[in-house]
């Protein structure tokens, strides 16, 4: 849901004139934007340790700079996602039953505080300058993750336990683990294919799928099958023109799906023996087991954002250890995640944020002026929930990807529909 005051169908969200003051804002606002994704994806760990304080402190203080010297008309059709607002406000609230209130207050500071001064900052963008930043960021992390992976042994491996078994292959970047940099060039990969139109275009989707096998993550590859996917359909149903002919697409992909479906499921020992897994997907089944007995005890509101295993001595994560077996850091995925931690209440409001999104994303892929940022929706989502399945992707720098995209289409749908009333006030679900 999102409440914008709509701009004079005159105004489109590109329109802005030059003007010293502007300028300087279209150079600041895309800097912050790129220090939000290397506070959060912390494409730089193996080498350079930034204080987590910066998430709450520096990046609000450096959004709020550059709101200061934005100009009127582009704070006024700044997008304020309903959803989003009241999903932080379940999760503030969420401190008052936490069993581990410090971890909440400290999730509290470095991510919701964060998410909310990312969607005014986005908000005040160009959606060209923010695909153009993002664009940027993707290229020179990808190049110097693939650089640095080849030169650096260490970057090509990770230590994060004891034995053999706590030595994990696969290439990583100066990212903490192989996941994050597998997961991100996934996203990259969403960006550049609707995006990217000039002639590196195929060795930057190259890059990004190289990058992905080279993680040997299986999260990040389930990703990337995915947005290939969605791609492919993507594109069999936008070169249909015919209304009827868009129905038959349409049917043919659900059937393609349950058919895709079938064959992962024949083809899943062959996929788990090539990411070495084995049928509990590295003991994770027993983690949804046990932690959706946990979430039946406390179904509605859960047990605080962040309640739930960063302290082993609190009495639910402590149960759960016990009755897994062994210490699990998180639930290993998103939904069960967000359901230990703020109920049925928090995972219905996440589910209203991304429906909303995915409804706007598919009536701008309806339109020829919108359909580049449609598909990055489409694409962005479809990744992140099937990766989701294996980790816990429903807040943090995802969640922030996502309210990116959600903004970004908000503020080009409304530049782009045409306004018979403006300045009045619009409420979208």
């Amino acid at each position: 849901m999102t409440a914008t005051a709509t701009p004079p169908a005159a105004a489109s969200a590109e329109s802005d004139g030059p003007s010293g003051r502007e300028l300087l804002v279209d150079r600041l606002a895309p800097a912050v934007l790129v220090l939000y994704f290397f506070l959060n994806f912390e494409p730089l760990a193996l080498i350079l340790f930034i204080p987590g304080l910066f998430t709450w402190t520096v990046f609000p203080a450096a959004v709020v700079g550059v709101l200061l010297i934005t100009p009127t008309e582009r704070i006024s059709r700044i997008p304020i996602s309903v959803a989003l607002v009241a999903m932080s406000v379940w999760w503030v609230a969420s401190y008052t039953w936490s069993e581990i209130p410090l971890m909440t207050r400290s999730l509290l500071a470095s991510q919701v505080v964060p998410l909310l001064f990312l969607m005014l900052l986005v908000g005040s963008m160009r959606p060209r300058a923010v695909v153009k930043t993002l664009l940027g960021l993707v290229v020179v992390v990808g190049v110097w993750s693939l650089a640095i992976s080849i030169v650096l042994p260490d970057a090509r491996a990770a230590t994060l336990g004891p034995g053999p078994e706590g030595m994990q292959q696969g290439f990583r970047g100066t990212f903490f683990h192989k996941n994050l940099l597998g997961m991100f060039m996934v996203y990259g990969l969403c960006l550049v294919l609707p995006f990217s139109r000039t002639r590196a275009r195929p060795w930057l989707i190259a890059l990004c799928i190289i990058l992905v096998f080279s993680t040997r993550s299986a999260t990040a590859g389930s990703g990337l099958m995915a947005v290939l996917f969605t791609w492919f359909w993507i594109l069999a149903v936008d070169s249909q023109k015919d209304p009827r002919e868009r129905q038959f697409m349409l049917v043919m992909s659900i059937v393609s799906v349950l058919v895709a479906i079938m064959l992962a499921l024949g083809s899943m020992p062959a996929l788990l023996g090539v990411y070495q897994k084995d049928f509990t997907f590295s003991g994770r089944t027993y983690i949804w087991e046990e932690s959706m007995v946990s979430v039946a005890r406390r179904p509605l509101q859960g047990y605080g954002l962040g309640g739930v295993w960063w302290d082993g001595r609190a009495p639910t994560t402590r149960d759960l250890h016990l009755r897994i077996g062994f210490g699990a850091s998180h639930a290993h995925n998103g939904a069960i995640q967000m359901l230990l931690e703020v109920g049925l209440v928090g995972l219905g409001l996440f589910v209203v944020f991304v429906g909303r999104l995915v409804r706007l994303a598919v009536s701008a892929f309806g339109r020829p002026s919108t359909s580049p940022v449609g598909q990055w929706a489409l694409l962005t989502v479809m990744s992140l929930l099937l990766m989701s399945i294996s980790e816990p992707l429903f807040r943090g720098p995802d969640l922030g990807l996502l309210v990116v995209i959600s903004t970004v289409l908000t503020v080009t749908w409304n530049g782009n529909r045409r306004s018979t009333t403006p300045r009045r006030p619009v409420t979208t679900l």
